[in-house]
């Protein structure tokens, strides 16, 4: 019994293991010159800017046919700073009806008459891509779904397997190597002229003497308003804010959010003894984007739960704590290590539910992260930051393996669903 790939436009010629790309893609494409690829990812800025190694592949590779992103309006800021040349339709569509909206945002994609879709919606807004995906008329429609006779699957032409237990990182590998353009990890793009005003800028915001000779470490208790289980209680924030004010004169601390997470990182800081409260400054609502990645530059430490600050300080290999619960490090982080990062994490049952779960079995009682101490979190940027810390309080510290799983390597197939040769 063989399994062959069956594709009901553009079959293979490779098999299933495309060590090249397949080639009836390539050419494809090539008869299309000047019609775009159209990418959907409506997802938080995180997300996307671990992906955008893969758009600057992408028009590398088909520079006949430039990339096309959609997503949110909110990505607008991030993508802006880092990725000015990618051509972006920003549209805030319902996510659980789509309507008129939708329609209109489909028709117009539909007159840009795509040379390819991928649709990298996975978890949230599945109706909404799908819709997309069948009514863009586009030749070939990638994507990644978890059943084969689902709906999704049926809007594609090339549907590959979703697992749950890798990170979003390993699905773009699997992509690449099926389109044969390079793979790559987030990679910070070097800004040099831009960081220079914004730090300018940022300087003044926290007045004289900004970066005394002691550390300067970011604070980020926010998260994204549709996945608010993700935040460490803001007590905690400032239980460790004191722990670490009071043990290190010559430390300050920064809050950063955006407007509308004001509340959050004030409750945090009006929480910090009025002793040290001198020492906490809050920019949450008064940083630009670009401000917030310079801030990132000139600290000394950052931490902050499951959210984009996180994955960019990371990228920046700053000394880093994450702080994760309803989402599983394994499942968000790429398959590399951080050797200036520790992650925070205690493995409930009901861990991960985010995505994994129609509602949170807790209702919103983030358990998960309510129980990671403040204690941990202080020792464990102490250790990072300045080397010391008591190691027999890092229980909580999730300890990350180098687990990589290539798409194409040494004869392993691409998860792309074939049917069975019954012959």
């Amino acid at each position: 019994m063989e399994l062959r790939p069956v594709f009901p436009l553009y079959p293979t010629d490779t098999g299933p293991f495309f060590e090249e790309g397949d080639p009836a893609i390539r050419r494809s494409l090539e008869k299309r010159p000047g019609h775009p690829v159209v990418v959907v990812k409506f997802s938080g800025w995180g997300t996307l800017f671990g992906i955008l190694p893969f758009f600057d592949n992408l028009r590398t590779t088909f520079p006949k046919n430039p990339p096309l992103l959609v997503t949110n309006p909110e990505n607008r800021p991030m993508l802006e700073h880092f990725a000015p040349w990618l051509n972006v339709v920003y549209r805030d569509v319902p996510q659980r009806k789509p309507s008129f909206a939708a329609l209109a945002l489909a028709l117009s994609l539909r007159r840009q008459r795509p040379a390819l879709f991928i649709d990298l919606q996975i978890f949230t807004r599945k109706t909404l891509s799908f819709l997309l995906s069948r009514l863009s008329g586009s030749p070939i429609r990638i994507g990644f779904v978890v059943r084969k006779k689902g709906l999704r699957s049926f809007g594609m032409t090339h549907p590959f397997f979703h697992n749950r237990h890798f990170p979003p990182s390993t699905a773009i590998e699997q992509l690449s190597r099926f389109l044969g353009i390079p793979y790559q990890e987030e990679t910070v793009p070097c800004l040099p002229d831009t960081l220079k005003e914004s730090e300018k800028k940022v300087r003044l915001l926290l007045g004289q003497h900004p970066f005394p000779s002691g550390k300067t470490i970011v604070l980020n208790p926010n998260a994204s308003g549709q996945s608010r289980e993700r935040r460490w209680p803001f007590e905690s924030y400032a239980e460790t804010s004191r722990m670490l004010l009071e043990r290190h004169a010559d430390l300050r601390l920064v809050l950063t959010g955006v407007d509308s997470e004001k509340s959050l990182s004030r409750a945090v800081r009006e929480k910090v003894p009025i002793r040290h409260r001198d020492r906490v400054t809050d920019l949450s609502g008064r940083l630009s984007f670009s401000e917030l990645h310079a801030l990132l530059r000139m600290s000394d430490g950052y931490l902050g739960n499951d959210s984009g600050p996180l994955h960019l300080a990371l990228a920046e290999e700053i000394p880093c704590i994450g702080l994760f619960g309803p989402t599983h490090p394994d499942l968000i982080l790429q398959s590399r290590r951080f050797p200036r990062a520790l992650f925070l994490y205690e493995p409930h049952y009901c861990s991960p539910c985010l995505h994994q779960a129609d509602t949170p079995p807790c209702g919103g009682d983030n358990v998960c992260m309510k129980n990671l101490p403040p204690a941990s979190a202080a020792h464990a940027l102490e250790h990072l930051v300045w080397g010391t810390g008591e190691k027999s309080r890092l229980r909580h510290v999730w300890a990350k393996e180098n687990h990589t799983h290539r798409a194409v390597s040494g004869g392993i197939p691409l998860a792309i669903y074939r049917e069975r040769d019954e012959g």
